[in-house]
């Protein structure tokens, strides 16, 4: 019987895919990142690329401390777009691949380093021009050149916690399962990125092409020590928020 291994649909998880070098025991799907996580707990037999703030609500899943998609520099899957002009902001839209990362740290983000009280808005089609105050998540950023005129969320987070932003992490149901993929395929990370980009998005410009191949180092597939630590520090923020009573003992395999 063949294992699943679940995937948001964004480019990032694709590079990662990439250069997993899968064999056939595992059958690809990609989902929305926001239904990934009740998959997995569902089907012992699957593992899947998680946001990392779902850990909040699935607790008993089981996290790798070495495979996920970590970003410490610019390059982000998800972009702030601010409406000109304005003198408060009073409202945020959420578009694009929706998870609970961007749902609960845009309230913190806000917060912290604004001092301003939001209530993000989940809007199935908005428009993308600079109308509105609104965080795009995915590759339409990428697809549409959005990014350009973006303000990162990896940055926002990065100055937050003061560590690199741990977007997906790498989690299953069975500790057993979890461990066997890593022993499998941690090391096919070690070879670096690939450069054949254009090849493997055929759809993104050639300056989008350029910036992903300019930007790859920032982003992070093995996890290392600091890594882990940064899990702990987004977890924290939460909590230190009252969105949870209890910090979360994350079940690192």
């Amino acid at each position: 019987m063949k294992k699943q291994f679940i995937l948001p649909q964004n480019i990032f998880s694709k590079i990662l895919l990439s250069e997993l070098n899968l064999d056939d025991d595992y059958e690809i799907q990609f989902l929305p990142s926001a239904l990934i996580s009740k998959n997995i707990s569902e089907d012992p037999n699957s593992i899947g690329l998680i946001p990392a703030l779902d850990i909040l609500t699935f607790k008993d899943l089981f996290v790798s401390s070495q495979i996920g998609i970590s970003f410490n520099g610019l390059i982000s899957n998800s972009y702030l777009h601010f409406k000109e002009g304005q003198q408060s902001i009073e409202e945020l839209f959420l578009k694009g691949d929706v998870s609970s990362n961007e749902i609960i740290l845009s309230k913190i983000i806000f917060k912290e380093l604004y001092d301003v009280e939001i209530s993000p808005a989940l809007v199935a089609t908005k428009p993308t021009e600079a109308d509105d105050n609104i965080i795009i998540i995915g590759d339409e950023n990428y697809q549409k050149g959005l990014y350009l005129n973006g303000l990162s969320f990896t940055e926002e987070i990065i100055d937050l916690i003061d560590a690199p932003y741990i977007n997906f992490i790498l989690a299953a149901s069975s500790e057993n399962v979890l461990k066997d993929f890593a022993i499998k395929h941690k090391d096919s990370l070690l070879n670096g990125h690939t450069e054949n980009y254009s090849a493997m998005f055929p759809e993104l410009s050639s300056s989008v092409i350029d910036f992903i191949s300019s930007n790859i180092q920032h982003i992070v597939f093995d996890f290392e020590d600091q890594d882990l630590e940064a899990i702990k520090s987004l977890l924290q923020m939460p909590y230190l928020h009252g969105f949870i009573k209890d910090i979360i003992d994350v079940k690192f395999v």
